[in-house]
């Protein structure tokens, strides 16, 4: 159970999920535990305590308290170290951070952090939550770039949702719940990867967008509709947003400052398809129309009995 509360800890075998401390092996393997919170009456999340900056300590170090972690690192550089409980913590092996803050919610009695890790040894934009007295963590963006880092793309509409579109996951800020959708029907092979692009207000569904069409997708059952936004239709609703990012990119660029055109591009793609599509709920769940297109049931083949 985790600490200070009366939660049920519900274990299961799941892909993309939380991996402690010296798992990185079993991260790029893309199985480990899944953690599920049953919480009868008691919401998950409770309000984080504010960070407390501690003085300068001797050497020109400094450190920051978030509940039982400590934040530490030279006065004179943007490096940070997390610690848990005075002993040094390595996330999938990343040692050090150019980013590291309390996203808000916590969760085992302590505060939810949401971490960007230095190029050497870096795995990216990672979210560590406590279970059990046991920082674990997951992966949100597997960019690495300490100087453009991966914060997440707020979904149009929803503060409390964040895209991180090359990691195709969502998280939810009040929560801390990272939210991740099967885009492929069992057996099928698709030669495009996933991005997803929108997550429904109850976070139960997501929208994934395909090379030939947007594919919905139950965080419970996997894929059960498609929407028929095709190639060409992508083709024209995105050229004029790549040479928005590309004229964006090159602005920057000229400033002094370097920024990834591809995940801005991206992001841009994002933005458009929720200002141009709408989740409504159906009988049998939500769908996402715009355009003039609607959601079409998935003709889901009858799985096998072994």
């Amino acid at each position: 159970m985790y600490a200070a509360s009366s939660a049920i800890l519900v274990l299961r075998f799941l892909p993309h999920t939380f991996f402690p401390c010296g798992q990185a092996a079993l991260a790029c393997a893309g199985t480990a535990l899944a953690l599920t919170l049953l919480m009868p009456g008691v919401a998950a999340a409770q309000p984080a305590q504010p960070a407390q900056p501690a003085p300068a300590l001797a050497g020109g170090k400094v450190s920051v308290s978030l509940g039982a972690f400590e934040i530490v690192g030279d006065a004179g550089s943007r490096l940070r170290q997390i610690k848990y409980r005075g002993q040094t913590y390595r996330p999938l092996n990343a040692y050090e951070f150019v980013d590291v803050k309390a996203l808000g919610p916590t969760i085992g009695g302590q505060p939810v952090l949401l971490a960007v890790s230095n190029d050497f040894m870096g795995v990216g934009t990672i979210l560590i939550a406590v279970q059990n007295d046991t920082p674990l963590a997951r992966v949100l963006s597997p960019t690495v770039d300490t100087r453009d880092p991966d914060l997440g793309l707020a979904q149009p509409g929803r503060q409390d949702l964040l895209l991180f579109i090359a990691g195709s996951r969502a998280l939810a800020t009040s929560t801390g719940q990272v939210l991740w959708f099967e885009h492929r029907l069992p057996q099928e092979y698709l030669p495009s990867e996933p991005t997803l692009v929108s997550v429904s207000p109850d976070n139960r569904s997501g929208a994934l967008l395909l090379d030939n069409e947007i594919r919905l997708s139950a965080a419970d059952n996997g894929p059960y509709a498609r929407v028929p936004f095709t190639r060409a239709m992508q083709g024209t609703a995105f050229q004029p947003l790549w040479d928005q990012s590309s004229t964006m990119a090159k602005a920057a660029l000229d400033a002094g400052k370097r920024i990834d055109q591809r995940r801005l591009y991206n992001n841009l793609k994002a933005e458009w398809i929720n200002r141009n599509f709408r989740w409504q709920e159906g009988k049998d769940g939500w769908l996402f129309n715009g355009q003039g297109l609607k959601s079409a049931p998935l003709a889901v083949p009858a799985r096998k009995e072994p």
